[in-house]
């Protein structure tokens, strides 16, 4: 077959693909209103765009000029004759007449300015064509902006739909389309002249996924699925790249059939081995050039691509780097992205500044994790230099690991930093304070002491000062000393007394700070020591002497404590009031020197609303449920559900919001998604047990059946078990035995972990078979379980539905059907499986008999503490 996608400079027609912008085009020559202006980078198709318009939309008494003004002249008057010469060239069979009479008059009105010669030459085309209209294309005009003379032809443009078109009634009939990788702000130099304002900005995205589909079916490239996928995965509908990729597709074609691997393999030979292939060689040689874009790309890859300007944007619009229809920006394709990767980028800024400065910038920049790596890689092959930056470097290298939460890391490097008393006192005592702060995150308990007292025993009431004193009180609780906590009691007094400080040397708010710390740390001690009237006391100071951060934690202790409901219901209704005019924000940013509200909190505050006050405090909180994090409401609360099980350690608080969701979801009045929906109901099958008639279990395994979303996990076994046990129970055995089938279906699907569950499964397989006198599946089905039971992976696992003694009663139970001489099966009361809510009667090895949930008991039961009564 002739190869259709050759190299082609100006695509036939037959190839051509309509985009938005083609249909700009067509409205703005239609209308003859406006110029337009199309904004675009380069290899984007753009001169393409403009010819295959002259190509389109010109009729017989129509002239399309189509002019390239990358090859400038010397003057803006050679410049305008350049076009009327090309208008006349391209139109000989129209304009031949008129040529005569235009040469002629600039040979006998040589002095007439440039402009005025211009407008004159335009008005004898314009005639000529009687009505026709007169489109001129204007490509490259970047190039036109390197000249001294720029500024009158774009202002000569401009006028032509203004002065000119009042005067002369034949301008109407006049339009132009320009183009270049320039916005038409910086079209006009001189601040002076009118700016370039009128014309339409027409914006050349990339191929939709319809339109690369399209050019696919024109190409007549014969691919599958997976393969066109895969193409426009690396391709996202960059027009040059997709033509070249296909290109070679269709090379490859000749000799082997299509598929992903081909295609990767293709993307990473033509542009992400020497990079030299266009667009990628003019995108890395701008990006190269620009330290606005490089910073700008870094930014995108920090995931904040919202902070990037206006002026950047474009920046990385016209240079290729990015598609310009998006609030949020993120690099348009998956081979610019890896081209532009974020290791060749630091390599661009190693060059530029060496590097222990790119290190030390990033430091500054709170680029913490960058400034880590980029240390470490210089200290691979050198050593700081002994000189009085070297302990800056050490502290930097210190702090980022800090930052980054590795303290092992960063107290290596802070031991190692040596800053003088006298010399440097700002940084020997942060110093010294941040080595205490580390030791005690890394439990160096008297060392964070030590490190705490050293900027103490300086004896100048700083802010640094205060705060170590406040930690080392805070650290004494935590020490097995007696004395320590007897020092902490007395300090927190003392910064309550304002003795501990010079209060005329710290602002109030830091003051009010210190002492509602101290007043908290008091009513945690009397907490400890059930002395919770003076705890409440101690909390309610700190509460009134809080900030809009601190608070919120100050008001959830006093409420955990306090049995007075109004005065709980007030307290959280201000904190719910401060949340909702957004006064309090919660962050997941720690900040060590002062108590932040963090997400937990406001979890918290959301769980108290929603169990005591729903209607009246849980629904205006609501709307605040985007400060967490960007998913839908209905995964925000199923989120919420898990902080309760999980954090909270309740179970019945999460039924209820699982509850709060499945209703929500069978109303339509929350938005959701199909994992949300999925594990909603998983976890109301779990938690309810059998003993609820909600009928949660037989919900979701039909859901389970016919798309099941995540692996089989413990969860769903015991979902199965239950409602298997249930079944048995009532006597519905078919119904039992094709539950236990399918999910015995789904084990060699199922993770490892979960085969001794299958132990369970299969026994209680065995049971109904036994009820109905099925006495070959009864022999089958116990030869799978002694077989199961002796797997190597099953000998090392545990499982709380069986307890310490549940595998060994089913082997037993078993045995006894594999022995020719027993006819009975031995009873399975022993290895029952209890639903969490179940009522059940046990008994403790020291004699207590207890009749509770088995939720309370399910612990104690793994392991072996205490027994189920019959």
């Amino acid at each position: 077959m002739e190869k259709i996608l050759k190299p082609y400079t100006i695509i036939p027609e037959g190839l051509y693909v309509q985009r938005d912008a083609d249909k700009q085009v067509r409205n703005i020559i239609s209308d003859m209103g406006r110029p337009g202006y199309v904004l675009v980078s380069r290899q984007m198709g753009k001169t393409n765009l403009l010819l295959n318009a002259k190509r389109k939309f010109e009729t017989s008494g129509d002239a399309f000029i189509y002019i390239d003004l990358s090859n400038t002249f010397p003057t803006a008057k050679s410049c305008f004759e350049n076009i009327i010469d090309n208008a006349i060239e391209a139109y000989p069979e129209k304009f031949s007449e008129v040529a005569k009479v235009i040469f002629d008059r600039r040979t006998e009105l040589k002095d007439t300015p440039p402009h005025k010669q211009h407008t004159n030459e335009l008005r004898f085309l314009l005639q000529t064509l009687k009505g026709g209209k007169m489109v001129i294309i204007l490509d490259e005009i970047d190039a036109l902006t390197k000249t001294d003379y720029s500024d009158q032809i774009f202002s000569q443009i401009r006028s032509t739909y203004f002065g000119a078109r009042v005067n002369y009634k034949e301008f109407y009939n006049l339009t132009y389309l320009l183009s270049g990788v320039v916005e038409p702000s910086e079209i006009i130099k001189d601040p002076k002249v009118s700016p370039f304002n009128i014309g339409q900005k027409i914006y050349l995205n990339d191929f939709s996924r319809e339109e690369f589909d399209e050019f696919i079916k024109t190409a007549n490239l014969l691919i599958n699925q997976e393969s066109a996928d895969r193409i426009f995965y690396w391709t996202n509908g960059n027009p040059r790249i997709s033509w070249d990729v296909c290109s070679e597709v269709e090379n490859k074609l000749k000799s082997r059939e299509c598929n992903a691997q081909l295609i990767d393999k293709i993307v990473q030979d033509l542009y992400l081995t020497s990079f030299d292939k266009a667009p990628i060689d003019n995108i890395r040689e701008i990006v190269t050039n620009d330290r606005e874009i490089r910073n700008s790309i870094v930014e995108i890859e920090y995931k904040k691509g919202k902070l990037v300007s206006d002026k950047i944007k474009s920046k990385l619009y016209l240079a290729g780097i990015i598609n310009y229809d998006e609030d949020d920006i993120h690099i348009k394709n998956e081979v610019i992205r890896k081209s532009l990767s974020y290791e060749w980028i630091r390599s661009l800024e190693e060059a530029d500044k060496g590097l222990i400065d790119l290190a030390m910038e990033d430091y500054g920049n709170q680029r913490y994790n960058d400034a880590l790596l980029t240390f470490e890689r210089y200290l691979e092959h050198n050593d700081f230099p002994e000189n009085s930056s070297k302990s800056h470097y050490l502290y930097a290298i210190g702090y980022s690991a800090y930052a980054l939460t590795q303290y092992n890391k960063s107290i290596e490097f802070f031991e190692r930093v040596i800053f003088d008393q006298d010399d440097e006192p700002k940084y020997y005592f942060e110093l010294h304070y941040r080595k205490g702060v580390i030791y005690y995150y890394l439990n160096r308990i008297e060392e964070s002491l030590e490190s705490f007292k050293n900027v103490i025993s300086n004896g100048k009431k700083s802010s640094v000062y205060a705060l170590a004193l406040l930690n080392y009180g805070t650290v004494s609780l935590k020490s097995d000393k007696t004395n320590h906590k007897e020092d902490a009691i007395r300090i927190f007094k003392e910064i309550i007394n304002e003795t501990a400080f010079h209060k005329e040397k710290q602002s109030q708010e830091f003051v009010s700070r210190l002492k509602s710390i101290a007043y908290y740390n008091l009513a945690e001690i009397d907490r400890v020591d059930n002395h919770h009237d003076q705890a409440l006391a101690n909390y309610f100071e700190a509460i009134k002497l809080s900030n809009n951060n601190s608070r919120p934690k100050f008001t959830l202790a006093y409420i955990k404590l306090n049995k007075n409901e109004n005065e709980n219901f007030e307290l959280l209704s201000n904190l719910v009031e401060n949340i909702c005019d957004g006064s309090t924000v919660p962050t997941n940013i720690e900040n060590e020197s002062q108590i932040v509200f963090s997400l937990d909190e406001f979890k918290q505050i959301a769980l108290l609303s929603f169990i005591n006050y729903r209607d009246i405090l849980f629904e205006k909180l609501i709307p605040k449920f985007s400060l967490l994090d960007e998913n839908n409401l209905s995964k925000q609360l199923y989120d919420l559900a898990i902080f309760s099980i999980n954090t909270e350690g309740s179970w019945d608080n999460g039924l209820k919001i699982l509850n709060y969701i499945y209703n929500s979801i069978k109303t339509e009045s929350l938005i959701f998604d199909d994992v949300t929906q999925y594990n909603t109901l998983k976890l109301l099958a779990y938690g309810s047990g059998r003993n609820e008639t909600k009928g949660f279990d037989i919900e979701y395994i039909n859901i389970f059946k016919k798309n099941r979303i995540t692996p089989i996990d413990y969860f769903d076994m015991e979902i199965f078990i239950n409602l298997i046990f249930s079944l048995t129970e009532k006597g519905k055995l078919d119904e039992a035995l094709k539950y236990a089938e399918f999910i015995v279906l789904q084990k060699e699907s199922a993770p490892d972990q979960n085969l001794i569950n299958y132990l369970i499964v299969y026994h209680l397989q065995l049971n109904i078979y036994a009820a109905l006198n099925d006495k070959i599946n009864s022999k089958i089905k116990a030869e799978q379980i002694i077989e199961l039971a002796n797997n190597e992976k099953v000998k090392n696992q545990k499982s709380n539905l069986l307890g310490e003694t549940g595998m060994d009663i089913i082997i037993q139970n078993a045995e006894s059907k594999l022995r020719t001489k027993e006819k009975n099966i031995l009873p399975v009361k022993s290895a029952k499986v209890y639903g969490r809510n179940q009522i059940l009667k046990v008994r403790y090895k020291d004699g207590t008999i207890l009749e509770t949930k088995f939720k309370k008991v399910e612990s104690d039961l793994s392991k072996g503490e205490c027994m189920v009564l019959d």
